[in-house]
């Protein structure tokens, strides 16, 4: 999991609602040290991100999102709405098991799709029986033993202002395109590119020159840890690349059937994450 994506706890899900807030703001909102737009900048929140809200003065709440603490504009803070609470929850099955078969139907009879490794995330579509969670990853939908995962909401969080680097800008250009099309060997971000194309053609927007290879992108940039991963970093797979957006999420050319979109960045196993931007 994503350090900004952390998961609430029951408790926290229930009647604290009311302690609960969500940004709302087209892009990040500042952390600051006291109740004040002179205050030092200790994080940033972005778009949709959760904070605990501890009480409220002049206009500012005092909050705690993650790791960091501080004081938000009031005005970019919806508060104790449990619908959009639970309209921003990723629902995601982590395995348990060192290695998962993902089935084509809910029963050990049918086809396996594939197979994912134990800390794999997966994103839950449903959870119709006790037995089976009904889970998606960027090719496909399938099914998975609900004894051999851990499902759970996990919501994104405030970043400090080092995490926040152009890579910031990079996964909000890419996000624009979601729901175009999926192109073999095409790089136009509106008409339909491949994986790699697309990867080509949000980084060629900012001046950057990537080759139009999934194999090849795994040796650009400086490789860092999935755990410290940005938005902005590329994460390469098997056959395949994405751009990081943070809280565990990718955004990618995925197949001709879902086209251009988002999802959870351990739905494969990952070989390499690279950042271009330092």
């Amino acid at each position: 999991m994503d350090a900004g994506a952390v998961a609430l706890d029951d408790e926290e899900s229930g009647d604290e609602y009311a302690n609960i807030g969500v940004i709302e703001a087209s892009g990040y909102v500042n952390v600051r040290d006291t109740a004040s737009t002179d205050g030092e900048i200790v994080g940033k929140m972005e778009n949709h991100s959760v904070a605990f809200v501890e009480s409220e003065e002049d206009g500012w709440y005092k909050i705690t999102s993650g790791s960091i603490s501080g004081y938000v504009l009031a005005e970019y803070l919806t508060v104790g709405d449990a619908e959009l609470i639970d309209s921003v929850k990723t629902r995601v099955a982590t395995v348990n098991a060192d290695a998962l078969k993902v089935r084509e139907e809910a029963s050990t009879d049918a086809a396996v799709l594939m197979t994912v490794a134990a800390d794999t995330q997966l994103e839950v579509v449903d959870e119709d029986t006790a037995e089976w969670v009904h889970v998606g990853t960027s090719d496909t939908e399938g099914y998975v033993a609900a004894e051999y995962v851990t499902v759970e909401d996990t919501y994104i969080y405030a970043k400090t202002p080092e995490e926040v680097s152009g890579g910031t800008a990079v996964a909000s250009y890419a996000l624009q395109f979601v729901g175009n099309p999926y192109v073999w060997g095409g790089t136009s971000l509106t008409n339909g590119a491949d994986c790699s194309g697309f990867i080509l053609s949000v980084y060629a927007h900012y001046g950057v020159s990537l080759p139009h290879s999934s194999a090849a992108m795994r040796s650009v940039g400086t490789e860092v840890d999935y755990s410290e991963a940005q938005p902005g970093d590329i994460i390469c797979y098997s056959g395949h690349v994405a751009l990081y957006i943070g809280g565990g999420q990718i955004v990618h050319a995925a197949n001709e059937k879902t086209g251009i979109t988002v999802s959870s960045a351990t739905y494969n196993t990952i070989l390499t994450v690279r950042r271009i931007f330092n």
